[in-house]
């Protein structure tokens, strides 16, 4: 590294994405770029190669564990009724249903159009109402019978 990218690293510590990072996981993945990029700032934003291989292994193992494909949803669905919670990365819009007087989220990939929201995330959150943001978020299984919902 030269020192471009020592200053850099120093004044925005955590906050430097390595393109080469992304170039490298991004070849055997299907993921938008931008959640690789929240990731490597996460876990890999260090000059150390410890670190960093330590971090690539964690970005590869939250995307194993918690980022949906379309074509996942529903083992993704079945995963959160026999855990009862699960953590997952995904598009969330938050809507308003007039005749019900409530808001409901939705999950692209995790291809639910009915979830329960509290209404302090979307207080919170004004763009989840405009068209949705890509979100880490807790998936819980409802067990009640009488609700019309399973999440």
């Amino acid at each position: 590294m030269d020192t471009l990218d020592d200053k850099l690293i120093a004044t925005f510590d955590g906050k430097v994405v390595r393109k080469d990072l992304l170039h490298r996981i991004k070849k055997g993945t299907n993921v938008p770029t931008f959640v690789l990029e929240f990731l490597l700032a996460r876990y890999c934003a260090s000059d150390d190669p410890t670190e960093i291989q330590a971090g690539m292994e964690a970005v590869l193992a939250t995307l194993q564990d918690n980022y949906v494909r379309p074509d996942e949803a529903n083992a993704a669905q079945s995963k959160v009724a026999t855990k009862g919670k699960h953590r997952f990365i995904d598009k969330v819009h938050v809507r308003y249903v007039e005749k019900e007087r409530r808001h409901w989220a939705a999950l692209e990939n995790f291809n639910s159009q009915r979830i329960a929201v509290a209404e302090k995330f979307y207080r919170d959150n004004d763009r989840l109402l405009e068209g949705g943001i890509w979100a880490e978020i807790t998936i819980a299984y409802n067990e009640i019978d009488d609700d019309d919902y399973a999440f």
